[in-house]
């Protein structure tokens, strides 16, 4: 399993969490579950509960993200006005490289099957 990456995309309640679980076990690989919302946290800067809840169920609005950014003006670059939606979520797809670059291993959920769709070891 030379360079491999396994993604597993889940649903609450389909047992990805074990699957991975058992199966990097017997590839002896490393595996990613909730490990990744604590990297994502460090990343982003924002506390892991917060990741952890608002990661995948957060609603955002185009009317308030407007807002918001002509409140500002519209100077300045989309980074800096990025609403907490992307900001988690680009946190993740960094972290999810990062560790997809290190090597074999097996990672769940997360939308990783998304993020590395370009990676031909996936």
């Amino acid at each position: 399993m030379e360079g491999r990456i396994i993604t597993i995309s889940r649903q609450c309640g389909s047992g990805g969490h074990s699957i991975g679980s058992e199966l990097a076990k017997r590839l002896d690989v490393p595996f990613y579950d909730k490990e990744i919302i604590e990297m994502a946290a460090k990343e982003s800067g924002f506390h892991k509960e917060f990741v952890e809840e608002k990661g995948e169920h957060m609603n955002s609005s185009l009317l308030f993200n407007i807002a918001r950014y002509v409140s500002y003006g519209g100077r300045g670059r989309y980074e800096e006005y990025q609403p907490l939606q992307d900001q988690l979520y680009f946190a993740q797809v960094k972290v999810i490289k990062e560790l997809a670059g290190k090597g074999p291993c097996v990672i769940v959920g997360r939308c990783a099957d998304y993020v590395l769709r370009d990676r031909k070891v996936c």
